[in-house]
């Protein structure tokens, strides 16, 4: 791998921690040094020998030093390719000398935005513009620039000089380092001035936005910031809406829900129509068999109250019988990857449902998931990982379509809230959920106050049910809970120190256990 020690570098910062101990080595190393305004006099006063920056622009700092960097000279040294034959003519007949290193930091705009009672004046006035164009454009040339931004990168930049210059691995490191720093900055500066101009949200997250009709509620404004957070390009979030009024925040949630959990069925089980009902965040009806109108009225029986004005997701193509019988009742939005040009009539004597039409989530589509807390927002990859390694570890044995059944039931218990205790089966040629007892902090009350009394008053053999946990049981009082039900299935991701306990707690009654190895909580 080519190793590039540079012979010239432009350093412009206006953090000047570790500089002291960087600037040494770069003379030591014989790498000439361009510098601009405080930076220059910085490293004058330490006894480094300096090129003004005006020596190769060829024009002074101007304007109270609005204007240094910019110019035609410091972008081509940066810029031109060094590997390219026309470039290379080009740079030697306009006089272009290399630039192959910048250390750079920008002008602490979210600093003195933070201050109270900061001026508009001296705010616009820490926009750094020079800082970014220099970053952008050594970061674009990567293969033969590199670029440090962070002071705390100034050592192993050191080191990596020392030892005969950087790689093509470190410069593409610290580009992607650099490009991030500067869309953060430019992000800062959209969100600060979207506040100082009385907007009320800023435009910088995507290239698509648009207003809500309210958050979560009415009080409550709200946008929708297309971002480009996976590998896919269609998504729902940009998802064609065929006919019905504006999707509401609280749709959008319970939206991404219902396609996810649909999304994922389909993973596992390609050869079968999904069904998933949502409401409320949390999926209320899923069912799945080879007839989709069957999967419809199944998964709606699942929770009749709750599916109704629920979001509706399909795994395959609407037809226009499930259209139709979905028209006679109350639902808000129904996703599904086509439509039939019968299900759209159907859907039209109905103008207030919203038909969305996206394609299934693809399986490691690598996707982001963004939450806000006060005063930061959370970052994490997606739950796309989905062990069917189970394994069995009671003297009670699952069977080839139990096993079935625990491939179905695990894929919806991802989706559930924590904490949740799902009940699901195979009957009449569909598997379904039954009931369940999600978001509660108490697993135990899952079962007793929630899961258990639904699916007793629904009067179906608990017998053959199966009982999934997102994540494991500490105690084996859910498992003597789920022994007074009647529940003989129970599948549990293990892990706890008291695995042991549960599994004999699971033999004395004769239940069979299987452990997936992993947990799916979902906060």
């Amino acid at each position: 791998m080519t190793k590039i020690l540079p012979k010239r570098a432009l350093v412009s910062v206006s953090d000047k921690r570790n500089l002291d101990g960087l600037a040494p080595i770069l003379t030591k190393l014989n790498i000439e040094i361009v510098s601009t305004g405080g930076t220059a006099e910085y490293l004058t006063k330490m006894g480094i020998k300096i090129i003004p920056i005006q020596d190769v622009t060829g024009n002074p700092e101007a304007f109270g030093g609005r204007m240094k960097s910019i110019s035609f000279q410091v972008a081509s040294a940066l810029l031109y390719r060094r590997d390219h034959s026309q470039d290379l003519k080009e740079a030697k007949e306009l006089h272009i000398q290399e630039i192959d290193l910048v250390i750079c930091n920008l002008y602490p705009f979210k600093e003195v935005a933070a201050k109270d009672n900061i001026s508009r004046d001296e705010l616009i006035e820490n926009i750094d513009i020079g800082g970014p164009n220099m970053i952008r454009a050594a970061a674009k040339n990567m293969k033969w620039v590199t670029v440090i931004t962070d002071p705390s990168d100034y050592e192993a930049l050191g080191q990596t000089l020392m030892t005969g210059g950087t790689d093509e691995d470190f410069r593409c490191q610290m580009a992607l380092k650099a490009f991030s720093l500067t869309a953060q900055y430019d992000l800062a500066i959209a969100t600060k001035l979207a506040r100082e101009f009385g907007a009320e949200f800023p435009d910088a997250f995507s290239h698509e936005t648009k207003p809500l009709r309210y958050g979560e509620n009415p009080h409550q404004k709200a946008r929708l910031f297309v971002i480009n957070n996976q590998a896919e390009t269609k998504s729902l979030a940009n998802a064609p809406i065929l006919q019905g009024k504006e999707i509401s925040f609280n749709n959008y949630l319970d939206a991404d829900q219902a396609y996810k959990t649909v999304s994922e069925l389909n993973h596992f089980f390609p050869e079968l129509q999904h069904c998933v009902i949502v409401k409320h965040g949390i999926p209320c009806g899923v069912a799945s068999s080879p007839d989709q109108l069957k999967s419809l009225q199944r998964s709606w029986y699942c929770d009749s109250t709750s599916a109704f004005g629920g979001i509706i997701s399909f795994s395959h193509q609407v037809d226009g019988a499930s259209a139709e019988w979905l028209a006679q009742n109350f639902i808000e939005v129904v996703i599904a990857p086509s439509y039939t040009p019968e299900a759209l009539h159907a859907f039209s004597k109905k103008k207030n449902i919203r038909v969305v039409e996206v394609p299934l989530k693809k399986a490691g589509s690598h996707e982001w998931t963004v939450r806000s807390i006060n005063g930061g927002i959370l970052w994490q990859e997606e739950d796309e990982k989905l062990s069917l390694e189970f394994k069995n570890m009671t003297a009670k044995k699952f069977d080839t379509k139990k096993n079935e059944v625990v491939k179905f039931g695990w894929a919806v218990t991802k989706y559930l809230k924590s904490n949740c205790l799902l009940l699901a089966d195979y009957r009449d040629g569909a598997f379904a959920i039954l009931a369940s007892g999600v978001g509660q902090p108490n697993r135990l009350e899952c079962l007793t106050l929630l899961a258990g009394p639904r699916m007793k008053a629904k009067n179906i053999e608990i017998g053959e049910a199966v009982l999934f946990s997102d994540a494991f049981f500490p105690f084996r009082d859910s498992i003597e809970e789920a022994n007074k039900w009647g529940i003989k299935f129970v599948v549990q991701p293990g892990g706890s120190i008291k695995d042991q306990e549960v599994v004999d707690a699971c033999n004395e009654f004769g239940m069979a256990m299987t452990i997936t190895g992993e947990r799916h909580f979902r906060h």
